[in-house]
């Protein structure tokens, strides 16, 4: 019986001191809060329930969570928190996903290549290689730019396909009067 006894005073002896010196994770957090860094000693189970347990408003406006979390890497023998062996971010600083920026970059490129073709497309002459933008050649008339102004002794232009009228004079072709 006193052999229990002292085996139960000899675990639950730690445990009390450890109490009893403020090794607490509401201590380690009220220690920092109090001295902007950590004044005592803390376990690194101490810190990491302290970091668990902190509130959000201490989270927020004071850097008391870097500070534990640093002397708990410390505790632990790391230099840095990828280390122990969270995975790093894949981002590049930006909080965007490296696959969304590669997309987001593409897209621009697209835009700026569809919207290089828009004005060069706007800035091309109306006629190409193949006549005007419907491809039929235009039939040369007395209104088209390029002509030669008339001669004296022109005769003035006549339509070809106009319908001759009843009482219409006969056309005169190259040859002279046309014959019936």
């Amino acid at each position: 019986m006193v052999l229990v006894l002292l085996f139960g005073l000899a675990l639950g002896a730690p445990v009390a001191a450890g109490a009893a010196d403020g090794d607490t994770p509401s201590a380690a957090i009220s220690d920092c809060n109090d001295h902007g860094q950590l004044t005592a000693h803390y376990s690194p189970a101490t810190l990491r329930a302290a970091l668990a347990q902190m509130p959000v408003d201490v989270r927020e406006y004071t850097d008391c969570y870097d500070v534990i979390e640093r002397q708990l890497f410390k505790e632990l023998g790391q230099s840095t928190p990828g280390a122990a062996g969270t995975p790093a971010s894949s981002s590049s600083g930006s909080g965007l996903p490296t696959w969304l920026l590669i997309v987001i970059v593409l897209l621009a490129l697209a835009a700026v290549t569809f919207g290089a073709l828009a004005v060069r497309r706007r800035t091309a002459p109306a006629e190409g290689p193949a006549g005007p933008a419907g491809g039929v050649p235009a039939e040369p008339g007395p209104s088209q730019p390029g002509d030669a102004p008339p001669q004296p002794g022109d005769a003035p232009p006549q339509p070809e396909d106009a319908p001759s009228q009843p009482g219409d004079a006969p056309r005169q072709g190259p040859g002279g009067p046309a014959s019936t």
